[in-house]
């Protein structure tokens, strides 16, 4: 069963993938999503010598990672590969630092076995999470452990410029955690809009006032070739919640970004769901309104988020609060934020909880008729919104279950996000660690 005989076969690519990622579903599902990365780059090449070895060191090296601390005979059993082929990459992986020996096992006859696992230093990602006004950026090992981040409240609207503070803050962050450059293998971007991430373009990105930016070139060019995938921000949310939140192991899910703007990011069978260009989960965009509708960005008429969106909320709120409530608690109408709104006294009064409980009807209106197209086993909600209370919540979930057909809506979990890292930047970061961990060598010397 070793890699070096099967002379390009698919099937049997497919076969020792399978056999390293089995378990909890969705380490399944991104080890699946590695393999087909790999059987598009290998599936009429891994004929020669030297592309069955990357093969078989991808293998070795994610089987360490996912399974670790491991025995190199454990590692031969469960890959298929010959225990001297597993030796000669090991070798290789422990003098370049990729993996490391953590002590011994347990002994099944003869001397304990010699445990390996991944080397969280063995490289680095950047993970980036832009929304208007505003840029996050964190530097991660490869295990998920956040080493820094930071948040910079800036105009957005041009796109070099939130390159080069990308890049500004990622010098920082290196300083700071005392990381070589040449370490930092890739950097991951979640952002809204329109977004190719084949070809790393953002088609359109309203909330930015974006439209056809090589965004993924520009970022690259700026950290002198560090390469980069950009995501949608829903996408990538959503991502981040079955990898890291209370979605774990569920195979169908919606997050629904309610912020300044709206997105939803859709996994089927444990697959982020794109469509035929990949903008699938645009639900921000779809009418609520058909006529006289409020303005969208997007320019037309009665848009979901023109409706629901976080200035949107905010601007009705502000519309129905006399000048004088607003003082008598400390606040100013052109200062307003909708965190004022949703953490203060300002939420009890009759004329927000009325904003806020029609909103909440209207989402989860929405959020009925997706359960009815996709029949998920969970909503979960994120942005500023899905923390308003139990006035626009409680409202949602009625709502929700009364628009859905009973056998969907009895079944499914409505849930508010309970990560305490951002979904869409740990979306971004595990985007990032796939094509790291799809490559056979990594490069630390940049372009």
């Amino acid at each position: 069963m070793e890699f070096k005989n099967i002379q390009g076969d698919k099937a049997y690519i497919t076969q020792a993938w399978n056999k390293v990622f089995t378990g909890r579903s969705h380490d399944n599902w991104q080890g699946l999503r590695r393999q087909r990365i790999e059987l598009k780059k290998y599936g009429k090449l891994a004929s020669t010598s030297s592309d069955l070895k990357e093969i078989n060191r991808i293998l070795v090296r994610d089987t360490i990672r996912k399974r670790g601390p491991i025995a190199r005979s454990e590692i031969a059993r469960m890959t298929g590969l010959t225990p001297p082929t597993v030796s000669i990459i090991v070798n290789d992986m422990l003098s370049s630092c990729i993996v490391r020996e953590v002590g011994r096992g347990v002994s099944t006859g003869g001397r304990r076995p010699i445990l390996l696992e991944l080397n969280p230093q063995a490289g680095f990602v950047l993970a980036v999470r832009i929304q208007r006004g505003e840029i996050v950026t964190a530097l991660l090992d490869l295990t998920g452990n956040v080493l820094g981040h930071q948040l910079i409240r800036r105009d957005t609207s041009i796109p070099e410029k939130v390159a080069e503070a990308i890049r500004q803050s990622m010098d920082l962050l290196i300083v700071t955690a005392k990381v070589k450059p040449e370490r930092v293998l890739y950097c991951g971007v979640a952002l809204p809009g329109l977004i190719n991430s084949n070809d790393g373009m953002v088609v359109q990105a309203p909330n930015l006032a974006w439209e056809n930016v090589p965004f993924a070139d520009i970022l690259r060019e700026a950290f002198r070739g560090i390469p980069v995938h950009i995501e949608n921000i829903s996408n990538a949310a959503a991502l981040g919640e079955q990898t890291y939140g209370s979605s774990q192991g569920c195979a169908n899910l919606i997050y629904l970004n309610l912020s300044v703007g709206i997105g939803a990011g859709i996994i089927i069978d444990n697959r982020v769901y794109g469509g035929a260009l990949g903008y699938a989960g645009e639900i921000g965009h779809i009418a609520v309104v058909l006529e006289a509708g409020p303005r969208c960005d997007c320019g037309r008429y009665g848009c979901f988020e023109a409706l629901c969106g976080v200035r949107a909320v905010l601007s009705r709120i502000k519309d129905c609060i006399r000048d004088e409530a607003l003082l008598e608690m400390g606040f100013q109408k052109d200062r307003l934020t909708i965190s004022d709104v949703i953490n203060t006294r300002l939420s009890e009064l009759p004329e927000v909880r009325e904003v806020l409980g029609d909103t909440g009807r209207t989402i989860g209106l929405v959020i009925g008729n997706m359960l009815n197209l996709f029949n998920s086993e969970m909503v979960i909600l994120g942005g500023e919104l899905s923390r308003a209370g139990d006035t626009l919540f409680g409202t949602l979930c009625e709502q929700a279950k009364r628009t859905s057909l009973a056998e969907v809506g009895e079944r499914v979990r409505i849930v508010r996000s309970s990560m305490q890292e951002d979904p869409a930047l740990m979306g971004a970061y595990t985007l990032a660690l796939e094509h790291i961990f799809a490559c056979a060598e990594w490069e630390y010397q940049h372009a």
